[in-house]
């Protein structure tokens, strides 16, 4: 408890506003809260020790692996995996509720399955991929996660299970594999980050876990393409993820957290914007259009599309769920943008000229919604958010040399008249508010 906390608690019995039995009372509660808080500290001094004692017996070993007979290294292979479940068993007897204990714990078990894999293989001279490794690594690692129970190990698991997805999609482009298994690998996560969902919402671990699952499903999304998809499909498909990523966000388990505790709306609300902001280019239509590429597949037969269109039917049930649930019709646009798009490419392919024009008017429409939804909500940053995407779609018009340099002059002017009387608005009205 603070020396700040305790004077404010003496101030207000000074000013009779509490009783010192009150005032006592407070203080001896928020001490036996913090004996029963875990000691963070202990915890994050104890979880690096744990990685480089880890490294550090991966590297001793290394050093004299090639001085070593057959049978010594099957020994030193196995040994850190035996201290690493030695542990865990006397953390699951001893000292399971001690988080400083447990994390640690998972962590060393953790790489010591990796470094028994990759020992064993180069004794016994076993082949294999790189991919085929993680894989293993992965499905051997994800028990620790729920017997322990450990949130260090399943934030390891879900950037090993990112690792896996680059790997193959990505790394052997050449040989146009697609990562079907990073799909079963995120659903043996899904319980343990239910579990946070229902129960653990305010901790540290699941903001940690929110933004990984976030940026991981980002980054893998694309290499599900195998190289081989139109990039217009790609594109649509990652917008509809930002879509869908935007109305969980919105959902009142996210939405009534901080705002950086709420990845769900960070990055879909920036990924849409982005995305939008590149199809409003005429190139981008042109472009996507000008060739018949023989070596991608057709229109409808790009893989990537039914993706897309698979995403974007969760995108709807949100839509439908949040509607249901708020008895009223609710239309927040930057939820519909992946649909907006895709109606776009299907219905106007031929036409770029009026998808882009379309395409722009769109963002505009956004940056209006967020203008208006941070005048009623008094929020000077998300209206300041709705004026500076049109800045940046001003911006961006300045190097579009198909319109004329008069009309870019206007359209500037505009929006920096729109940014100074938006906030003198604001401000008035919050003097307003304040004098009342």
């Amino acid at each position: 408890m603070s020396k700040s906390f305790v004077k404010e608690l003496q101030e207000l019995v000074a000013a009779n506003i509490i009783t010192p039995v009150t005032a006592q009372e407070i203080a001896d509660y928020y001490k036996h809260r913090e004996k029963d808080r875990p000691n963070r500290f202990s915890a994050v001094v104890n979880i690096l020790g744990a990685l480089l004692v880890s490294l550090g017996i991966v590297l001793v070993v290394a050093h004299n692996w090639d001085e070593l007979g057959r049978a010594a290294k099957t020994f030193f292979a196995f040994l850190p995996l035996v201290i690493g479940q030695g542990l865990c068993l006397y953390v699951l007897l001893k000292k399971k509720s001690n988080i400083a204990w447990r994390e640690p714990a998972g962590v060393i078990l953790f790489f010591a399955v990796a470094s028994s894999i990759s020992l064993i293989s180069q004794t016994y001279h076993i082949s294999g991929t790189m991919s085929g490794f993680l894989l293993t690594w992965m499905l051997l690692s994800i028990p620790i996660v729920y017997i322990l129970p450990s949130s260090i190990v399943a934030l390891l698991y879900i950037a090993g299970i990112t690792w896996y997805a680059c790997n193959t999609g990505y790394f052997n482009y050449l040989d146009n594999a697609v990562p079907f298994y990073y799909l079963l690998l995120l659903a043996l996560v899904i319980p343990h980050y239910y579990s946070y969902l229902t129960h653990k919402k305010e901790s540290n671990f699941f903001h940690l876990l929110n933004w990984l699952l976030v940026l991981s499903v980002t980054i893998v999304l694309g290499s599900f393409s195998a190289g081989q998809d139109r990039s217009e499909w790609v594109f649509t498909g990652y917008l509809a993820l930002f879509s869908v990523f935007y109305l969980l966000g919105r959902l009142k388990n996210f939405n009534d957290q901080k705002l950086f505790a709420n990845p769900f709306l960070i990055v879909g609300t920036l990924g849409t914007i982005f995305i939008l902001m590149f199809w409003s280019f005429d190139w981008s239509w042109t472009d996507a259009y000008r060739y018949s590429d023989i070596n991608r597949p057709s229109l409808y037969f790009s893989p990537f599309l039914y993706i897309t269109i698979a995403i974007l039917i969760i995108a709807g049930w949100l839509i439908l769920s949040g509607y249901r649930a708020a008895k009223d019709i609710i239309f927040d646009p930057a939820g519909f943008s992946g649909f907006v798009l895709l109606i776009l490419l299907l219905a106007f392919r031929n036409m770029p000229h009026i998808a882009v024009l379309l395409i722009n008017l769109w963002i505009l429409f956004l940056a209006v919604f967020f203008i208006r939804k941070g005048a009623l909500q008094d929020h000077l940053g998300i209206l300041n958010f709705g004026l500076l995407i049109i800045a940046t779609l001003a911006v961006l018009r300045f190097f579009d040399d198909e319109i004329p340099f008069i009309w870019r002059g206007f359209f500037f002017l505009i929006t920096g008249t729109g940014f100074f009387a938006a906030n003198y608005m604001m401000v008035k009205k919050r003097k307003a508010i304040t004098k009342k």
